[in-house]
């Protein structure tokens, strides 16, 4: 593996600056330095999970705590979420957005009394969140446990999806397929209403079905650039067709899918497929897809035969196969998995992933050279961004949360245009709990 080292620029007086190594295949260019470090006034929150019966699980619930960017990048702060934050209503791991100045996070409760529930709140500093008085429950149509990301449109979409009732068909005894029941739905992120919602369900290839394939999950919604079309990820589970049960030990695979409807309508489902993954691309409780400033859209894959790739959709909404971007390859390793990234503009993300199902890795990514930089965090077996839900994009640095299961960690600024690190604020843990994200 070679080492790359990149240029360490300095970012302040109290930053601790930190060398990022890379096993890309081509050597980057760095950016000169500059001045836009976006909003330091602006509160970013951040996400904790409690434990429920397993270290790292997060059925605990979830407890948040703002703080100003200013402070969340000075590593002389010591922020502790669990002893002095605010919990947020859900059983489980709320799912968390937040507006794209920090003054509000959204919130859908996972599972339990008030599953599906969206509720806003204002952020006021530290353990200090207003719940605001709109709110709407959405259990009836996408039930307590729906998954949903807000639109890239000034905060005024969210969209919640499900896949449920999975109903295996047969004829005269004989395997037809399984199919369930996809919900998309729309959400007035400003008034806390449904805006709209479609139900349907959608048939894989008939080949694919017999061998017992089915959609089992939707997640990652991104809008298109002309804005008439929603991309939702898609992954895949299979039923043995003989007993109709789940066939988890099957090491079959077809090809990665997305769902394509009509938007703002959510009509007129249609699926497209890649050759060049057969990964998921649903990803889990983060983005998963992002539209890029070249119009095209670039989503991560999960669960690939060959690791994780970034596909690249086209404008005509449909998957540009020329385009193979493989994070094994880029990064020289076998078998990565990304669990969360954060697309940061000019063609360049930061990627959080895992190698064979271990560990906990940051990666600097080029979409337009199709390498990846391995970011120099603290390494720990017991680190995972298997949970992780946010990063903050401020000016050009994504603010990530580095903590070990159950130990102290740190917030990590990167700025996505020079590859400075700066190691901010201490996190402060408590045994089996874990940060899930920044907002």
């Amino acid at each position: 593996m070679k080492k790359q080292f990149l240029q360490l620029l300095m970012m302040g007086a109290v930053a601790t600056t930190v060398s990022l190594t890379g096993c890309s295949k081509k050597t980057e260019t760095v950016a000169p330095p500059t001045e836009n470090l976006g909003d330091q006034d602006r509160w970013v929150t951040l996400a904790g999970a409690l434990v429920g019966t397993n270290p790292g699980d997060g059925n605990g619930g979830t407890v948040v705590y703002s703080v100003s960017a200013k402070d969340a990048r000075d590593p002389n702060k010591s922020i502790s979420v669990y002893d002095n934050g605010f919990s947020v209503r859900s059983q489980r791991t709320a799912r968390l957005q937040s507006s794209l100045d920090g003054s509000v996070l959204f919130n859908i409760a996972y599972t339990g009394a008030n599953g599906g529930e969206f509720s806003k709140y204002r952020v006021d500093g530290g353990g200090n969140y207003t719940e605001l008085s709109d709110k709407v429950n959405i259990s009836s149509y996408a039930t307590t446990s729906p998954r949903w990301l807000k639109l890239f449109d000034s905060d005024k979409t969210g969209i919640a999806v499900n896949v449920s009732n999975v109903v295996v068909t047969r004829t005269n005894s004989v395997y037809q397929h399984s199919r369930g029941t996809s919900t998309v739905l729309s959400l007035n992120l400003e008034a806390a209403a449904i805006k709209t919602y479609e139900q349907y369900q959608i048939p894989l290839l008939p080949a694919e079905e017999a061998q017992g394939f089915y959609i089992g999950r939707l997640d990652g919604p991104v809008l298109n650039k002309a804005g008439n079309k929603l991309i939702i990820g898609v992954s895949k589970s299979k039923h043995d067709p003989a007993t109709g049960l789940a066939d988890n030990a099957s090491t079959a695979k077809i090809p990665a899918k997305s769902l394509v409807v009509d938007y703002p309508s959510l009509k007129n489902p249609t699926l497209i497929s890649s050759t060049v993954s057969q990964g998921n691309t649903n990803g889990y409780r983060s983005f998963n897809a992002f539209l890029a400033d070249d119009g095209n859209i670039y989503q991560a894959t999960q669960n690939g035969v060959l690791g994780s790739h970034i596909l690249k959709i086209d404008q005509n909404n449909q998957y540009d196969n020329s385009y193979v971007f493989s994070l094994d390859a880029a990064l020289g390793v076998t078998g990565t998995y990304v669990e969360a990234w954060r697309y940061a503009g000019n063609g360049v993300g930061v990627v959080a992933y895992s190698v064979n199902n271990a560990g906990g890795y940051l990666a600097l990514v080029n979409l337009n050279t199709k390498t990846a930089t391995k970011i120099a965090i603290p390494e720990d077996p017991d680190l995972s961004f298997g949970q992780y839900q946010g990063f903050v994009l401020n000016g050009e640095e994504v603010y990530v949360t580095v903590t070990p299961t159950g130990k102290d960690g740190n917030i990590y600024i990167i700025n996505t245009r020079t590859g400075v690190l700066t190691k901010g604020a201490k996190l402060v843990n408590k045994t089996g709990n874990h940060y899930i994200g920044i907002f």
